[in-house]
């Protein structure tokens, strides 16, 4: 949705709503977004399918924000027709890896602390509210087969033959891991560090941008984690209380990895990132 459009179908629809400024955020990738006077957050999704599930998102949420300490998305504005919702604005720095390398120790626990109760509590969420959400289920062998297709159809022939000897040996590890029988729970789906606040002043982690929550491998949740480091993400692991099993975090390690080939080939299918940033990822994280 057009800046100009958005605000005003936010006039129209919400008149007591009102602002003296404003900033138009469109490096989303499923999402435009409006800060108004920098206390109201507006989202409106780029896509029908993603119009389609924002109610259900504000809904699951809505269950999610008794049952978490870190703060959440309450969606207090939603539009008749489902195009946008607004929220309270959940102050704090993202948790990029510049920002968590200035924390200091005590920090750094205290966010470990609350990431595993959150993702505690989201993985503990029962299948059937979840589902009763709108939230779909992954197959991950389906999800295996259309990644290798896309990596062998778009990435594999614009790398050096040592390039794509390391991805194949680590695609057919990845292979193994992609089991219907895994035990599954709700997952955020993305959590990364720009969808992890740190709220210095109260020491409060809020999380954001729940539009990938589906139901998965619990390890999903901790991949995005391991960008601050392999004791960081083990930190949390240690004090998840959800379902776990001993290969949890070596699975997230995998799905770390994954991610740079996922950059390289979302780039070359039009979205918002660049081949050579999942090419740099892709040399960092498989140190080739």
């Amino acid at each position: 949705m057009e800046e100009a459009l958005l605000l005003r179908r936010i006039r129209e629809e919400f008149p007591n709503v009102t602002w003296t400024s404003h900033r138009y955020l469109t490096h989303g990738w499923d999402h435009v977004v409006l800060i108004l006077d920098e206390a109201l957050v507006f989202r409106a999704p780029r896509t029908q399918a993603y119009r389609n599930a924002l109610a259900n998102e504000a809904r699951l949420l809505r269950y999610l924000q008794p049952r978490v300490a870190v703060g959440i998305p309450d969606y207090v504005y939603e539009s008749a027709d489902g195009s946008f919702a607004g929220y309270r604005l959940l102050a704090g720095r993202e948790l990029d890896v510049a920002t968590f390398g200035r924390l200091s120790d005590t920090a750094r626990e205290r966010i470990a602390e609350q990431l595993a109760a959150f993702l505690t509590a989201v993985h503990e969420t029962p299948k059937s509210v979840a589902r009763e959400c709108g939230v779909s289920e992954r197959d991950p062998r389906r999800d295996h087969e259309d990644f290798v297709r896309d990596v062998e159809a778009l990435v594999l022939p614009r790398l050096a033959s040592s390039e794509v000897e390391v991805i194949r040996g680590f695609l057919t590890e990845l292979a193994a891991e992609a089991k219907p029988t895994r035990s599954t729970s709700l997952v955020h789906g993305d959590l990364a560090g720009e969808h992890i606040l740190w709220d210095a002043d109260r020491r409060q982690v809020n999380i954001i941008d729940f539009s990938d929550r589906s139901i998965g491998d619990p390890a999903f949740d901790f991949a995005g984690l391991l960008a601050n480091g392999q004791q960081f993400a083990q930190r949390v692991v240690d004090q998840y209380r959800g379902p776990k099993d001993e290969g949890m975090l070596w699975r997230a390690r995998l799905y770390f990895r994954r991610i740079a080939l996922e950059t390289m080939v979302y780039a070359l299918q039009g979205y918002p990132c660049t081949f050579e940033e999942g090419r740099a990822e892709f040399g960092a994280r498989f140190r080739v």
